[in-house]
């Protein structure tokens, strides 16, 4: 096969995505036949095949024929930027837009590199606040002992003030539904009233969830939003400078999401788990309470704030406290038996 025929065929072979049909082929060429673009082809597809770190030596050693090649830049800048080396990265992005790959893809992955360099470098100044290791050992002992065992975590990305993971634990013979527990909210103290020193002031937040939950679609706001809402209850005391406690109601302003009318997250001890369940005593004795998330209708937060949770908790039904039902019945729903206005605390 000459020169040309192998070129058209390995340029064929990227448009279908076979990229290892040109890996493939060009290993039973000898090196001593390898020119510049086709060692810029082969380099090509080991980038597309996650082998960014062969790409990046294989593209070094062909540089001095690159150094006015835009390609030759865009190449070596993505194999950069898959290796973590963003901020390299974007100077070849760069360099490849200056050298004539001006195409839309060389401005995005400049844009991305830039981005990320920058978002690095801010984490760099942040140091979240974390639990110790005998702290957490503490926690996770008593996340198995009162809730269950769980093999799967949420693990957060980004974490620029406290450091928020979640506990997932599935369904079991006796408890048919998932539970989600933030770990980390507790690390930082909130700012509670001084009474509650060292016994309201700390505070890991969960959530109980249908055994059908799709968490496999969590890209949709339906099948997220409560692992979004153990997120904003966490953060809520460090960003208000404020603190959270149980009966403590925050509205989001809005329904949940689509598939629902629920629209206010209530705090309540854990339901069906023991008294023992919201209190976990950490090694310097302070304590650290669990809370579970119950959502709510507009007008039962209404009657919440007018009466008080316990008015509130008389009418909500153990299903309505065991797990989410995002289409559960509305207990103070104009037509009920008993509405906000008809309620009587006493």
């Amino acid at each position: 096969m000459d020169r040309d025929s192998l070129i058209d065929r390995l340029k064929a072979w990227h448009e279908n995505n076979e990229h290892q049909s040109i890996i493939g082929e060009l290993d039973k060429l000898p090196r001593t036949e390898w020119d510049y673009e086709i060692s810029g082809l082969y380099a090509r597809a080991l980038n597309n095949t996650e082998r960014y770190e062969e790409a990046l030596n294989l593209l070094v050693s062909i540089g001095e024929e690159g150094k006015e090649d835009g390609l030759w830049y865009f190449r070596t800048g993505y194999s950069l930027y898959y290796l973590d080396r963003e901020e390299e990265a974007a100077e070849y992005f760069q360099k490849a837009i200056d050298y004539g790959d001006d195409g839309e893809d060389a401005h995005e992955m400049l844009r991305y590199s830039l981005e990320e360099a920058d978002r690095k470098k801010r984490m760099a100044d942040y140091h979240p606040e974390l639990y110790t290791e005998e702290e957490i050992n503490c926690l996770e002992a008593h996340v198995k002992k009162y809730f269950g065992e769980y093999e799967h975590v949420f693990h957060e990305l980004e974490s620029p003030d406290i450091h928020v993971d979640i506990l997932k634990l599935d369904p079991v013979p006796g408890r048919n539904y998932y539970i989600l527990i933030t770990q980390g909210m507790g690390a930082r103290r909130m700012n509670a009233p001084p009474e509650f020193r060292n016994t309201r002031d700390r505070a890991e937040i969960m959530v109980c969830l249908p055994p059908d939950w799709d968490f496999d679609n969590l890209k949709d706001e339906n099948c997220y939003w409560p692992l979004r809402w153990l997120k904003i209850m966490a953060r809520l005391p460090g960003n208000e400078d404020s603190w959270l406690g149980w009966g403590h109601t925050v509205p989001n302003g809005g329904p949940f999401s689509e598939n629902t009318k629920l629209c206010t997250m209530m705090l309540l001890s854990p339901g069906g788990f023991g008294r023992k369940s919201s209190e976990c005593t950490m090694p310097d004795g302070g304590i650290v309470n669990f809370y579970q998330m119950v959502p709510l209708y507009e007008e039962e937060a209404n009657l919440k704030i007018q009466k008080g949770a316990e008015t509130l908790l008389d009418l909500l039904d153990g299903e309505c406290l065991e797990f989410i039902n995002v289409g559960r019945k509305n207990v103070c729903r104009t037509g009920d038996t008993r509405t906000a206005s008809s309620v009587n605390p006493d």
